[in-house]
């Protein structure tokens, strides 16, 4: 077990090699995470899209098979004609994914997941730069069902 003594050098070290590197704990990205879960061929689950000035947002039941959204019911009136608008803007879970990646990738000043101990997105939070207003996307995962035949 660690003195308080031995975790306050610790932090401070942590914190000196932050700043000789020209990191701040704002700028800080997380790791990726490691994630053994698989796609499954068909599967159910609802997604509370919020943040930002962009298509897609709302509370909605999504069903995925093989890979694509094939029905995606928007939960509120005001929502509901998102999906009859453009349903492409409703993601799968590895399109969540997938978006978490390019953020990333993109050096996104946010770019981070909460996965359920199965490995499947509980949470995706992307931030493209922490300055603009109505960039951001927050994702919110419940209900994740496996479904067979």
């Amino acid at each position: 077990m660690r003195s308080p003594r031995t975790s306050l050098f610790l932090a401070s070290a942590g914190l000196l090699l932050a700043a000789a590197t020209g990191c701040t704990a704002a700028e800080t990205r997380p790791a990726p995470e490691p994630t053994s879960w698989s796609e499954p061929d068909r599967y159910t689950y609802r997604l509370l899209s919020t943040s930002g000035d962009r298509p897609g947002t709302g509370d909605f039941q999504v069903t995925v098979d093989r890979g694509k959204v094939v029905k995606a019911l928007g939960l509120d009136d005001g929502h509901r004609h998102t999906v009859e608008r453009n349903p492409r803007d409703i993601p799968t879970l590895s399109g969540l994914l997938t978006r978490v990646a390019e953020a990333r990738a993109a050096h996104a000043d946010v770019a981070r997941t909460m996965l359920a101990t199965d490995g499947h997105p509980t949470e995706v939070h992307i931030d493209w730069l922490k300055k603009a207003i109505d960039d951001e996307a927050d994702y919110f995962v419940t209900e994740y069902r496996v479904l067979t035949s």
